[in-house]
């Protein structure tokens, strides 16, 4: 059923984005943004038998940012757990308006990243691109952006 028009809230330019992403491993994907990247564990759900609807949720992000990550370890009916399908153009890019630290790269590195050329030059160009351990890749770009 439908809410009358006008009557309910709107997405505004400082409404909060939550980007949520299946995982193979939490712990892997959790050495991979806090260990590598300085993300900061926001909230964690575990066992999945707490947490409504079965997931273990893992949310990462720095404080005060307007967007966190939820990655969420998925079980089907069968309990099979499900996997992650990311492509080459999933990409999370963070604009750094200057140089990408080489110790930020070897960190992620060091944390199970693996480094990866674009298909897109425009990102090898103007940045470093990672695969996080569930295939999902991050772009560190040396250019600013504002909307």
């Amino acid at each position: 059923m439908a809410a009358e028009r006008g009557t309910g809230s709107r997405p505004t330019p400082t409404s909060h984005i939550r980007i949520a992403r299946p995982s193979r491993s939490l712990a892997a994907a959790e050495r991979f943004w806090k260990d590598g990247l300085g993300l900061e564990v926001l909230w964690r759900a575990q066992p999945a038998e707490t947490v409504e609807g079965g997931h273990e949720l893992l949310m990462l992000g720095w404080p005060s940012a307007s967007w966190h990550l939820e990655l969420v370890q998925l079980h089907d009916q069968d309990g099979e757990e499900m996997q992650p399908r990311p492509t080459e153009e999933d990409l999370l890019v963070i604009y750094l308006d200057g140089p990408v630290d080489p110790a930020v790269v070897d960190a992620l590195l060091a944390a199970g990243g693996k480094r990866v050329e674009s298909p897109n030059p425009y990102w090898n160009t103007w940045g470093v691109t990672l695969e996080d351990p569930d295939g999902y890749r991050l772009v560190l770009c040396k250019r600013q952006w504002s909307n």
